[in-house]
């Protein structure tokens, strides 16, 4: 029954054990743009790891719209191979960042402002190559929107911590846990859980491969990124 696979004690025991616990340690951004990137990087994966990809990546490119135009392996080679998901990551990182300027003309989400919350939703989750995550992430941290992001490292430690039965969905979980915590309490609470997410093995999951516009390359057409990137980056148009 239901409410034997949410359990609602169970998860409220978790927040307070964890409420003193170091929370991850993050880049201040606040451009959604960047959110947006860094919610990719944090999807299926810890924090420290994401924040150093996104480090690596940012030391290595000119702005965004350097980062839209590379190749998803160019992208790997400054991720790592051995980072969790890292084709499938970068391919879907493509995608959602030549969608956004395909839609926008532009490298910019700030647009989305002047929308209401409902149209914010449809608009960012019909992202190509978006995940959930990342969506609810871009909408709870930039446009007040009401949501908790969930991946299966998150369902995984919540399974653990006996919140809630293996056999609950993402959709359904998130679905749940925005129920459960006040929305002025969400951003406290994400941090929170993915700390909590955080402890866990840091073995790759395997959720269902990008759409195929998402691919961008495969590896031979890929060129690996020179040291001189960022200056020769500049001439870039497009």
């Amino acid at each position: 029954m239901k409410h034997t696979r949410l359990r609602a004690r169970n998860f409220a025991s978790v927040l307070k054990r964890r409420r003193k616990a170091p929370l991850p340690t993050l880049p201040e951004l606040d451009d959604p743009i960047a959110v947006l990137v860094m919610s990719l990087l944090m999807w299926e994966t810890t924090t420290a790891k994401a924040a150093a990809a996104y480090k690596r990546i940012m030391d290595r490119i000119v702005d965004f719209n350097d980062l839209r135009v590379s190749m998803p392996h160019e992208v790997v080679g400054l991720i790592g191979s051995r980072y969790p998901l890292a084709l499938q990551r970068c391919q879907r990182l493509r995608a959602v960042l030549r969608d956004t300027y395909n839609r926008e003309h532009a490298m910019s989400l700030k647009r989305l402002h002047t929308l209401g919350k409902r149209e914010i939703k449809a608009y960012i989750r019909s992202l190509d190559g978006i995940v959930p995550y990342a969506a609810d992430r871009v909408m709870l941290l930039c446009f007040d929107t009401h949501c908790l992001p969930v991946d299966d490292r998150l369902r995984r430690a919540l399974v653990k911590a006996q919140a809630c039965d293996d056999s609950v969905q993402i959709s359904e979980l998130a679905s749940w846990l925005a129920r459960q915590v006040k929305a002025a309490d969400a951003v406290a609470t994400h941090s929170t859980l993915q700390a909590l997410a955080d402890r866990l093995p840091t073995a790759a999951a395997a959720p269902a491969p990008a759409r195929s516009s998402a691919s961008g390359s495969t590896a031979k057409d890929a060129k690996a990124i020179t040291p001189s990137r960022k200056t020769s980056a500049k001439s870039r148009t497009g």
